[in-house]
C-alpha cells in the first residue's frame, strides 16, 4: 500500500482513497463504480460532504496497488459470485480465489467491498473466453436459480414468461459453466442452486445437467438437497452438486449434519440489552446504540400491518397458507425471498402486543445467511435484501467444502487420503483370497462409501487382518480397472497390481462361480455370522435339505450379489425415474437370466429400475440406444391411459442416469434392442 496513506479509520480511508483514485480515474468512472452521481463525487472532493466510511474498500479497488491474495492450499474460481458466499466458505478451508465473475453491478460493489483482489471482477460470463481464466483446482458456481426456483417459476408462469432452460437470459447459463469446466478441467467443482432444480420440468432439466456433467464432461458427481436450518435459523433448501474429475471416496454422510433447531433467531437478531456489537462500517444505519433499539424505519406502518393481516385472513378463509410469517427469538424463519424488500411479510420480527412487527434489517439478513459481522453492506436496503435473498448460506457450503478438500489430492496421494499405514503396505502382500473378498465387496458398495469409516469395510478388514484404510484403498484401486472409468480417458486411482488384474479377469470370466465362492469364504472366516439361510434376503424353507438346499442357497447368494452390485453402481436410484425407495427397486437384467448364463451376475448386464420400469423393460416396451437414451415403443405411444401418458411417454429420448461403475456393455444393450424390443420383433 502507498506509504502516504496513513489511515486511522474507515472515514479517513474513504477520503484518502478518493484522493488517490482521482489520480488515475475521472469522476465519471468513479461515480459509475460506486453507483452514485458525478455531482456527489464533486461534493466529496470539495469537502461539502464526506464519502460514507463503508465505501472505503470500494474506492480502494480503483487503486493500482491492490494486494495479491496469499497462497492457499488450493486455488478456486468464483462464477456467478453474487456477494461471495461460496468464496467465503472455501476461504475458510484454505482456498485462494484467483478469478471472479459476476455481472450485477450491486453485487460487484458489495463483493469488491469485502474482498481485496488484484484482478478485476469479470462481468458477463457469456462473453468470457475460457482461455483467459487462470488454472484452478476447484470451480464454484451458483448459477442463476430464478428460472428453476418454485417462486421464480410461479412468477414467470403468471407473467407468461419462459422458465428453466427456455429462459434465454438466465436458464442456459449452466452451459457456460460446462464450457469452462470442459476447457479448464478442474479437479473438482461445486454448483449450488434451488431444490426445485431436481424436479423442474418433470426432472428433464436435471437430466440434462447430470448428463452433461457425467456423460459429456466425464466427472463423477454427487448431489444432495440440504436444509439451511441445520446451520442457520432459516428453512432454506438448496441442492449442492459436487463433481470430481477422478473417482474419489466422497461421501456426504462422512460429516454428520448439525441437528435442526440448534440455531434460532435470537442468534441473529439485534440485541437490545446493550451487548449489540458496534460496527463502525454500519454507522448506526440499522441499530441505534444510544437507544439500544433497531431503527424505527424497520417497524411496519399501521396501514401496511393492517393490510398484511387482512390479506392473511382472506387466504385463510380460502383454505390456503398465504400470509405473513410472524417470528419470535426462539423460532426458525421461513426462506428469505427476493421480494422481502416489498413488505417483509415472510419474516416479521415480533415486538410485543403494543407494537407492530418489523422487518429484519440487512445486517440481520446477513447473519441469517451465515455472513460474519465484518461483512460490509455498501448498497441500499432494497438492494441488500435482494442480494442476501439470492446468496448461499455460508456455513452450509463450508460443510461441503470440508468434505471436498479432504478428497482433492486423493488421485495423487491415495495412501494418505485413505489412511493406509505405509509399513503395512510395504511389507505385507495381499493374498489372492483377500483380493477376491475385497473385489466382492467393491462390487456391492456405492463408490462414495469406499472409505475407512464404512462399517462393512471395517468388518472385512477385521476378517482378513488388514486395516480399514488398507481395504478402502484397495477398493478404490479396483476403479482403475473399471471400463466405466478408463473408457473416458481417466486412470482411476492407479496402482492396481497384476494380482488385482487377475482377480478382476476371473470375476468377469465367471461371475457366478466367484460370487458364491467369495460368499462362502467370507462365511467361513466370520464365525459369528448367522446360519447361511438367515443371511439371504429370501429364506430357504426349513424342510429343504441336501442338494436342494445347496442349490437354493446358492441361488439366493447369486441374486443377492447381483442386486447389491447393480443398486450400488446406480447409487440406489432408478436410472430412469430417480426413485430411491429400495423396496420398489429391481436389479433388472438387460440380457435375461435365462439367455446368457455367463453374464447372469455381471453388473454390466444390469440396470437399477423401479418395478414398473423393470416390467416395461423386461417386456420390450422400452429399450435403450447405444448412447443410453430411452426409446418408448410405438405400442406404448398409442396408449391413451393417463398413467402411460404421464409416467412412461415422457421417458422417450431421455438419457438414463449413468452408473458410477459397471456401465452397461454395448453388446447387451444391442441384444435387448434387437431381440426384445417390440418395435423390432417380426
Amino acid at each position: 500500500m502507498n506509504a502516504a496513506l496513513t489511515l486511522v479509520s474507515d472515514q479517513d480511508a474513504a477520503l484518502a482513497y478518493l484522493t488517490e483514485a482521482r489520480k488515475h480515474h475521472t469522476q465519471a468512472v468513479i461515480a459509475k463504480h460506486l453507483g452514485v452521481g458525478v455531482r456527489t463525487i464533486s461534493r466529496w472532493e470539495a469537502r461539502q460532504t464526506n464519502p460514507p466510511a463503508y465505501l472505503a474498500h470500494a474506492l480502494q479497488q480503483l487503486l493500482p496497488f491492490g494486494e495479491e491474495s496469499p497462497a492457499g492450499a488450493f486455488d478456486f474460481i468464483d462464477l456467478f459470485a453474487g456477494i461471495g458466499g461460496l468464496r467465503n466458505a472455501f476461504e475458510q478451508v484454505g482456498g485462494r480465489c484467483v478469478y471472479t465473475s459476476e455481472w450485477d453491478s450491486y453485487a460487484q460493489k458489495t463483493y469488491a467491498e469485502n474482498f481485496r483482489d488484484r484482478y478485476p471482477i469479470a462481468g458477463d460470463i457469456t462473453q468470457v473466453n475460457a482461455a483467459d481464466i487462470p488454472d484452478h483446482d476447484v470451480l464454484l458456481a451458483g448459477f442463476p436459480c430464478q428460472p428453476f426456483s418454485i417462486a421464480g417459476v410461479s412468477k414467470k408462469n403468471a407473467l407468461g414468461k419462459k422458465h428453466g432452460f427456455a429462459c434465454e437470459t438466465q436458464g442456459t447459463l449452466f452451459f457456460d459453466v460446462a464450457r469452462i469446466i470442459e476447457a479448464k478441467r478442474p479437479r473438482a467443482f461445486l454448483l449450488e442452486n434451488v431444490k426445485n432444480l431436481v424436479s423442474h420440468d418433470k426432472g428433464r432439466t436435471f437430466d440434462v445437467i447430470r448428463s452433461t456433467l457425467t456423460h459429456d464432461l466425464g466427472y463423477h458427481i454427487h448431489y444432495r438437497v440440504i436444509d439451511g436450518a441445520h446451520f442457520v435459523p432459516q428453512h432454506r433448501e438448496r441442492i449442492l452438486i459436487v463433481g470430481f474429475r477422478e473417482p474419489v471416496a466422497f461421501d456426504f454422510d462422512a460429516l454428520p449434519l448439525p441437528p435442526k433447531g440448534t440455531h434460532t433467531l435470537k442468534d441473529i437478531l439485534h440485541r437490545t440489552d446493550g451487548s449489540e456489537p458496534v460496527l463502525q462500517w454500519d454507522e448506526g444505519r440499522f441499530f441505534d446504540h444510544k437507544k439500544k433499539k433497531v431503527q424505527d424505519k424497520y417497524t411496519l406502518t399501521d396501514n401496511l400491518w393492517l393490510y398484511l393481516q387482512n390479506y392473511a385472513e382472506k387466504h385463510r378463509l380460502k383454505g390456503n397458507g398465504f400470509g405473513f410469517g410472524l417470528v419470535k427469538p426462539t423460532d426458525v424463519a421461513r426462506t428469505l425471498s427476493a421480494r422481502y424488500y416489498k413488505d417483509g411479510s415472510e419474516i416479521l420480527a415480533y415486538q410485543g402486543t403494543r407494537k407492530n412487527p418489523r422487518r429484519l434489517t440487512p445486517r440481520e439478513c446477513a447473519r441469517l445467511m451465515g455472513y460474519p459481522d465484518t461483512f460490509r453492506i455498501p448498497v441500499s436496503d432494497t438492494r441488500a435484501y435482494q442480494l442476501f435473498s439470492q446468496a448461499a448460506i455460508v456455513p452450509m457450503v463450508e460443510y461441503a467444502a470440508k468434505l471436498m478438500v479432504s478428497q482433492l489430492n486423493l488421485g495423487e496421494k491415495a495412501p494418505e487420503a485413505v489412511e493406509v499405514p505405509k509399513d503395512i503396505m510395504a511389507t505385507t502382500r495381499w493374498t489372492k483370497e483377500q483380493l477376491k473378498l475385497a473385489f466382492h465387496l467393491y462390487c456391492q458398495l456405492p463408490f462414495g462409501k469406499l472409505h475407512s469409516r464404512n462399517p462393512e469395510i471395517i468388518k472385512l478388514s477385521k476378517l482378513i487382518g488388514r486395516t480399514p484404510g488398507a481395504v478402502a484403498m484397495k477398493l478404490v484401486n479396483f476403479a482403475s480397472l473399471d471400463p466405466a472409468i478408463t473408457s473416458t480417458g481417466r486412470a482411476g486411482l492407479g496402482n492396481a497390481g497384476s494380482l488385482d488384474r487377475e482377480v478382476w479377469a476371473e470375476f468377469h470370466a465367471d461371475w457366478e462361480k466367484l460370487a458364491v465362492e467369495c460368499e462362502m469364504l467370507r462365511r467361513n472366516l466370520d464365525r459369528a455370522a448367522p446360519p447361511e439361510d438367515e443371511t439371504d434376503e429370501l429364506l430357504v424353507p426349513e424342510d429343504y435339505t441336501g442338494e436342494t438346499r445347496r442349490v437354493v442357497t446358492e441361488q439366493r447368494i447369486k441374486q443377492n450379489f447381483f442386486r447389491r452390485a447393480v443398486l450400488s453402481s446406480y447409487q440406489g436410484r432408478c436410472c430412469m425415474s430417480g426413485l430411491s425407495e429400495p423396496r420398489l427397486l429391481v436389479a433388472s437384467h438387460i440380457v435375461p437370466w435365462s439367455k446368457d448364463k455367463a453374464n447372469r451376475l455381471n453388473p454390466s448386464n444390469g440396470l437399477c429400475l423401479s418395478a414398473i420400469h423393470d416390467r416395461a423393460f423386461d417386456k420390450g416396451l422400452i429399450t435403450l440406444t447405444d448412447d443410453f437414451k430411452i426409446v418408448v415403443s410405438k405400442e406404448l405411444k398409442r396408449k391413451k391411459e393417463p398413467f402411460v401418458i404421464e409416467v412412461l411417454l415422457p421417458l422417450d429420448g431421455r438419457v438414463i442416469e449413468p452408473p458410477e461403475r459397471f456401465a452397461p456393455q454395448p453388446e447387451f444393450v444391442a441384444w435387448h434392442r434387437k431381440e426384445l424390443f417390440v418395435d423390432n420383433r417380426k
